[in-house]
């Protein structure tokens, strides 16, 4: 059976500046030159994020949504908000089997097919076709003048003969730079660089001889000649228990850490069961905290189109390496080497479905890594086999098909990076309600949810998180606004749904943060709304200090549908959470109000102590309808939140 490639590819970035390309990161794709754009997610209205600046966070938005690059090859690139370098690629028609080098540079992201590296390297087709992220700016300037000296690149393919059949790219440790020298008909390369450490990978071969080769530390100080030999590279082989399971993607490369830069470059190369890799390394590694090597891949079950939709289980694996790529990586999985999550996916609204994607979390620092997307019908459930000792972290995108086939974006759904034990069992569910802010998940920088760094305060709400706390973004809105009151006067102000980014005094002062947002694309949790109290002055040194501010959340058993019996008492847990790295809350007074008529009127709900904050009984009304929520909470620091859930859930007769 031939199967289509579905994947992700990503570089978790560093907390300081990931999310300087977050959201903004898909206009990239849209002006790339020569590129046809197809959304597959859009909105009828468009919120805007706070104007971002190098290295300040973009707050979180809700109009950000995947979209897709079809490539002048026909191969499509899924780019996969928020995080831009999350990657999905799929061959184009009648081109199952095609590898793709995914090369990340102090310049930008491409994404190439094999069959056109050749030319990509020689010019002789516009690079910009290919970019998937853009240009960001160097923290050290590009060295200027100084000494040069002549490298000399020979590739040699797996005969031991020259090729000409390669393609390599030099990249600068302390200079930030990148060449793609060209290849000489004898199979050599030879490029004028300044003195200084260089990385150097390449891809050699074509067909199932494709092969990833990487030079970890190239110390330029004198005329040199390095050998790329494939012959030193070794097959990438993977299997794991399940027999009916195929590959989606085997995912293999390197990330590496230049000094001029915080994010990571790197070369990889993305292949399956029918389109086989190789990788291997020259010369002695890098210090393990200067580059890791990883392999990684996801299995599924077909589902007959070349897909893997509603496959009813996953295997995810990923391997690492620091300071090194190895020669050829061969292991059969056995089922005592993974854990077992048994997913739940609710639907939030009709004709749901989502892209549940699972991704490992490498550290001690960023690197590619991959995640398969797997089409998934809503309401459903999957098996999920990972790899016991990595940290997986998950996203969800829940949305819904148009007419046209397209995967209309409604929600995106986090989950911080988890550890699992080898051998155990574990549950979860997504997308369940109500809908309401999530504060317990670690950010994906360290800014999240909301910090204070010198006198810039960023925000970015995470006000969507579903019944089991996973963060909720990225969700279409009518309306949105985010505004900080310094002492009652406006300090700025931004259309944006849960976020901004605001410069501020130095004194110690009194805030006063508000968000809101208005909906219509669904008949519940028409409307969110959050204002925050607190006191915040000047902070030292260029790490974020999280803000004290807590989230009230509500976890009342629903049915599949998000509704509550009509005319019976019914138990209404809430919880106050604080973001992580903040002090915790000591919650001192707590209020809440239910109400009937969205918001028109209120009636309070007693609340008792109970296991894991508080509960309270109501009695809803005779009848179908709706229940809105609103509470408020203050802590012992005396900071307070009052939040507001219109059409929380539904009320079944």
């Amino acid at each position: 059976m031939r199967l289509r490639r579905h994947y992700l590819s990503t570089a978790h970035l560093p907390e300081k500046d990931q999310t300087l390309i977050k959201k903004l990161i898909l206009l990239a794709a849209v002006v790339a030159t020569g590129v046809t754009l197809t959304v597959v997610t859009t909105h009828d209205s468009e919120a805007t994020t706070a104007p971002p600046r190098p290295g300040v966070p973009a707050p979180a938005s809700g109009a950000a949504g995947p979209h897709t690059v079809t490539l002048g090859t026909g191969d499509r690139v899924t780019v996969a908000a928020p995080d831009g370098t999350n990657l999905s690629v799929r061959p184009g028609p009648g081109r199952t089997g095609m590898r793709f080098a995914v090369v990340r540079t102090g310049a930008g992201t491409y994404v190439v097919p094999r069959d056109t590296l050749a030319r990509f390297r020689d010019g002789t087709v516009d690079r910009t076709r290919f970019e998937i992220a853009t240009t960001r700016v160097p923290t050290v300037a590009p060295r200027v003048g100084g000494e040069t000296h002549q490298l000399t690149i020979r590739y040699l393919d797996l005969t031991g003969a020259p090729t000409q059949d390669a393609v390599a790219v030099v990249s600068g440790w302390d200079n930030a730079m990148a060449e793609w020298p060209a290849v000489n008909p004898d199979g050599t390369s030879t490029v004028k660089l300044p003195a200084g450490r260089y990385n150097l990978g390449a891809y050699l071969g074509s067909g199932p001889n494709t092969t990833l080769l990487v030079q970890p530390v190239v110390d330029l100080t004198g005329d040199l000649t390095v050998t790329l030999d494939a012959r030193v590279a070794g097959a990438v082989t993977l299997t794991v228990p399940e027999p009916s399971a195929r590959a989606g993607f085997v995912d293999v490369g390197y990330s590496f850490y230049p000094t001029t830069q915080t994010w990571p470059a790197g070369m990889y190369l993305t292949g399956d069961e029918e389109a086989p890799v190789r990788i291997g390394q020259v010369g002695p590694p890098a210090a393990p905290g200067e580059l890791v090597g990883s392999v990684a891949a996801q299995w599924g079950k077909p589902d007959g189109t070349g897909d893997f939709t509603d496959s009813p289980y996953l295997y995810s694996v990923a391997e690492t390496f620091p300071g090194r790529l190895p020669g050829g990586f061969t292991r059969a999985y056995r089922p005592g080497d993974f854990a077992t999550v048994h997913q739940q996916f609710a639907a939030s609204g009709p004709k749901q479905s989502a892209r549940h994607l699972m991704f490992p979390a490498v550290s001690p620092k960023p690197a590619g890594t991959s995640a398969l997307s797997v089409p998934t019908t809503l309401p459903g459930s999957r098996v999920e086999y990972v790899q016991a000792g990595v940290r997986w972290s998950e996203q969800q995108w829940t949305g819904v098909t148009d007419a046209s086939g397209a995967f209309r974006s409604q929600k995106r759904l986090y989950q911080q990076p988890t550890a699992y034990r080898p051998g155990r069992t574990y549950r979860d569910q997504w997308n369940a309600g109500p809908t309401g802010p999530a504060f317990g998940q670690e950010g994906e920088a360290a800014w999240q949810w909301a910090s204070r760094q010198g006198d810039r305060i960023d925000v970015g709400l995470p006000l969507y998180g579903d019944r089991a706390g996973h963060a909720g973004s990225f969700v279409p809105t009518d309306e949105s606004r985010s505004a900080l009151y310094r002492d009652g006067e406006l300090v700025g102000e931004f259309p944006a749904s849960g976020g901004g980014s605001f410069t501020v005094p130095a004194e110690p002062a009194g805030y006063r943060l508000e968000v809101a947002d208005t909906r219509s694309t669904d008949d519940l949790t028409t409307r969110v709304s959050a204002a925050w109290t607190f006191r915040s002055g000047h902070t030292d040194g260029t790490a974020p200090v999280r803000l004290p501010l807590p989230a009230v959340r509500f976890t009342p058993a629903l049915d599949a549908d998000n509704a509550a019996p009509a005319n019976r008492g019914f138990d209404l847990p809430v919880a106050v959470e604080s973001q992580p790295g903040a002090p915790a809350a000591r919650i001192v007074g707590l209020t809440v109000e239910i109400s009937y008529d969205d918001g028109a009127t209120w009636s309070a709900v007693p609340v008792r102590p109970a296991s894991g904050g508080w509960t309270g009984t109501v009695r809803h009304p005779a009848g179908a309808g709706f229940a809105s929520l609103r509470a408020t909470a203050r802590d012992a620091a005396g900071t307070t939140v009052t939040q507001t859930l219109v059409r929380a859930y539904r009320i079944r007769a």
